[in-house]
């Protein structure tokens, strides 16, 4: 007699083999993102496999100095038949060899981008070589090519060499221009670059970079900017009035907005809000050393902004005073804000002095109302809130998997250090246990991905503090800025790093990281 175990269909082997083409060309073109070796192993598994995932890997070409070389059709005569068939984006260097540039460039037949990083901050002859030197025109301009240049020197050129930037890069192809960071020299005067970007008609992003007070356009009468959907500006001294942005700028396409180290008062006093109600990226820095504080106006503009105008963001970064900037104006955009980094201008790079800090209630307010925020950044000094009320509130937020804490660091300058002892790196992990453990009761199915614990107001390239009491504790080995990460690693389990900083004026180095062991706490 059958019973119904034995009458129980037995379970189908499942194969990627049995997905249809579609659904695996979209899954090696999410595996190429990931890991490029990766798919030129799948190339290798079957030949349905080659044919699917062949166009994916060839879509976008990165050049290189041996697909460039005049031996590499005999070398790889599949790479340039690929080339040919498939590929429509490419990836190259102004050093690599503009011959092979242009040879490789005419075998594709749908160029439909070309992504052009310089890499030396000097315009020399014969060794520097320009978009136009190996683009070729009709070829450019039956596939509509769009041209995207990255790191671009900031010089200003004169007398026969003053159309230097516009002979470089053809005008009518640019749509992206990012400046590199500048190096010595540096210019007060943009009108090469002016003239670039004013005949440069299909430009949609534009990053400019400059340090210090940094320097502005000077625009003539009948002069307009095309109108950007991405700008930013890090370290430009914007001192245009009113009428002067309303001629010469056009922010009406704008959806990503990233002033770093500008006066934000003088920007939001001169712009037309209405204009910016497209925005999704909202990024601001304020720098005014060199003129009146406005910076309590500005965080009020920066509320109104935010609050009655743009629509609709995405992500909202910005250092302001944080009492005068309402949770509403946030709250706003609840339906669409994934990304939220709210920090004050305090900071945390002098230990006397306290940082304006949210109170639990209002990070569980914000938890409540920002559904979608999965990447976090926020000041917490534990003088100014309840440490384990805001610890807890933060573990609310629904879909929160990246968090950059700023806090104080707990030493102080006089205090002495015994050898072994290391309190800020002990304080730092008692938050990652603490947040390991609420998140697990709060929201298990989205664990962490990233912790990072900031502590004094430590930088990437970091200048330490000047007084001579913390001089003395640097030359121990004691810094007041350290930097401390807890993220997922690819077994899906966590692992801990200190990030280490590079010295801007320092004789001292940073030392090695503890190497904690943490295999029972962080499972």
């Amino acid at each position: 007699m059958a019973t119904a175990s034995s009458l129980r269909a037995a379970p189908q082997k499942w194969s990627l083999n049995d997905l249809s083409s579609e659904l695996l060309a979209f899954i090696f073109e999410q595996l190429r993102e990931i890991d490029e070796r990766a798919l030129a192993t799948v190339r290798c598994l079957s030949r349905r496999f080659e044919a699917i995932a062949t166009p994916v890997t060839y879509r976008t070409i990165c050049l290189n100095e041996r697909i460039v070389a005049p031996d590499a059709e005999s070398r790889y005569p599949n790479l340039l038949r690929n080339v040919s068939s498939y590929t429509n984006h490419v990836v190259t260097r102004s050093d690599l060899d503009p011959d092979g540039i242009r040879r490789v460039l005419d075998r594709v037949q749908r160029l439909k981008t070309v992504r052009w990083h310089y890499v030396d901050a000097e315009f020399r002859s014969g060794r520097l070589w320009l978009p136009s030197d190996v683009l070729n025109p009709q070829q450019t301009r039956f596939n509509g090519t769009k041209l995207f240049v990255e790191d671009l020197p900031l010089r200003e050129f004169e007398g026969q060499l003053r159309d230097t930037y516009i002979r470089a890069i053809p005008t009518d192809l640019l749509v992206s221009l990012k400046l590199a960071s500048p190096a010595p020299p540096l210019t007060t005067r943009l009108n090469s670059l002016k003239q670039l970007l004013l005949l440069s008609r299909r430009l949609e992003i534009f990053h400019y970079e400059d340090r210090g007070q940094g320097t502005n356009f000077k625009f003539a009468q009948g002069e307009r900017m095309p109108p950007l959907k991405d700008l930013a500006l890090k370290s430009y001294d914007w001192n245009h009035s009113r009428e002067d942005t309303r001629a010469h700028w056009d922010f009406s396409q704008l959806e990503s907005l990233d002033l770093k180290h500008v006066p934000v008062f003088n920007f939001l006093s001169t712009v037309d809000f209405n204009d910016l109600a497209g925005l999704r990226q909202l990024h601001c820095e304020d720098f005014s050393a060199h003129l009146v504080d406005k910076r309590d106006e500005a965080t009020g503009g920066l509320y109104l902004l935010v609050a009655n105008h743009i629509r609709a963001l995405q992500t909202l970064n910005v250092t302001c005073h944080v009492r005068l900037f309402p949770l509403d104006g946030i709250l706003r955009h609840g339906e669409s804000l994934q990304v939220l980094k709210f920090r004050d201008h305090m900071g945390f790079g002098e230990e006397d002095r306290r940082c304006p800090t949210l109170w639990g209630e209002d990070i569980a307010i914000l938890a409540h109302g920002l559904p979608h925020v999965h990447t976090l950044e926020l000041d917490m000094d534990v003088a100014m809130c309840d440490p384990t009320e805001f610890l807890r509130a933060l573990c609310s937020f629904r879909s929160l998997q990246t968090v950059t804490l700023h806090v104080q660091t707990v030493l102080h300058a006089l205090e002495v250090v015994h050898p072994g002892m290391d309190r800020d790196y002990d304080a730092a992990l008692r938050t990652f246990q603490f947040l390991l453990r609420e998140k697990q009761l709060a929201t298990p199915d989205v664990p962490w991905k990233q912790i990072t614990i900031n502590v004094g107001g430590w930088r990437k390239v970091m200048v330490r503090r000047f007084s001579a009491a913390w001089r003395r504790q640097n030359e121990n080995g004691v810094y007041a800025e350290r930097c401390f990460v807890l993220e997922k690693a690819e077994n899906g389990q966590m692992s801990y790093r200190e990030e280490m900083s590079i010295e801007g004026r320092s004789a001292t180095p940073t030392p090695d990281p503890p190497t904690p062991n943490m295999d029972t706490e962080y499972d």
